[in-house]
């Protein structure tokens, strides 16, 4: 009678889960992944081999759409609005998405209760770059040359608080000088501008620098970390040049809020299985990043701690 009465409760309780729970991944429907940055960048490219990865895992059809503005705004302010049913997922990264809601200007619809985390995927160090050909040798030549001229030294970056512009406010507020600051709409075309010589530095991810670096056409300046990126260990660590910098974006797959348990339990193990993969590992590595997997907890715990890290940075912006 026991174990019958133990039955009967296990199936009210799969009858109470949600339909999409159920019968999720459905076949035959896309899951749609968003990435609210250009193709072509860190978080793009790493989205996609995960997309692949949970295909593979999942037998399920996994499709990423770039969704562009804002410094990744546009695209997860379009997430929070999606049903909670497994069917629209997206990238985000930290601590940008932070910025987003903790900066009243920026009027974002969200803030963390609006998601739900599912698996943090990769870090990627940030990375001050100049263009080989060009008169800036080190992070000093920089600040001596931004102290010479305030405000006339160009840093291209993803867009407004995203983590590379706070890379660059960080350096600022370090050396006590002042740079100017030009925002684009992701990655690829903020390198376009420092090789086409529209600025003077790019603060970037690895990925961004690390192909360019390896061509002779730019010049890492620093690496916001606190030990040298394994994969350009020529690089100097800002730290190490006397400027205290530790900046990185931090790549993580969430859902709007109220995402079902069976559904994010999906995703975590096939994800999990993904970056067991050494094939997996390597491409990102070779990318530029590093495999930092952590489940929904892990990622709520990295994601509190980015927000008690940039309240103090954007309460010293406002003063300004």
């Amino acid at each position: 009678m026991r174990r019958h009465i133990l039955c009967l409760a296990a199936l009210a309780a799969v009858a109470a889960l949600p339909a999409a729970a159920q019968t999720w991944p459905p076949q035959g429907r896309p899951v749609t992944i968003i990435v609210p940055y250009p193709a072509g960048g860190g978080t793009d490219t790493s989205a996609r081999m995960m997309a692949a990865g949970l295909e593979r895992e999942l037998k399920a059809n996994f499709q990423v759409v770039n969704r562009v503005g804002a410094a990744s705004q546009v695209g997860l302010s379009e997430l929070v609005r999606a049903k909670p049913d497994g069917m629209t997922l997206a990238y985000m990264v930290l601590p940008t998405v932070v910025t987003h809601y903790l900066d009243p200007k920026r009027l974002a619809i969200y803030t963390r209760a609006n998601f739900t985390p599912i698996f943090m995927h990769y870090t990627s160090s940030m990375t001050l770059s100049a263009r080989a050909d060009g008169p800036l040798k080190s992070l000093k030549d920089l600040v001596e040359a931004a102290r010479a001229a305030p405000g006339k030294m160009r840093i291209s970056d993803s867009g407004l608080l995203g983590t590379p512009h706070v890379e660059a406010l960080m350096l600022g507020q370090v050396a006590g000088v002042q740079f100017t600051s030009v925002h684009f709409g992701g990655g690829p075309p903020s390198v376009t501008a420092l090789l086409g010589g529209h600025v003077e530095v790019l603060a970037g991810g690895v990925s961004d620098a690390l192909p360019h670096a390896k061509a002779g056409t730019f010049r890492v300046l620093g690496v916001a970390s606190a030990e040298p990126d394994p994969t350009m260990p020529e690089a100097p660590t800002m730290r190490s040049q006397g400027y205290d910098v530790i900046a990185a974006s931090i790549g993580a797959l969430v859902g709007p809020a109220g995402l079902p348990a069976p559904i994010v339990n999906a995703l975590v193990e096939a994800g999990r299985k993904v970056v067991a993969d050494p094939d997996h590992v390597k491409k990102i590595s070779d990318f530029g990043s590093a495999i930092t997997f952590k489940g929904p907890d892990g990622l709520t715990e990295v994601w509190q701690d980015q927000e008690r890290r940039m309240k103090p940075l954007l309460e010293k912006l406002e003063e300004r």
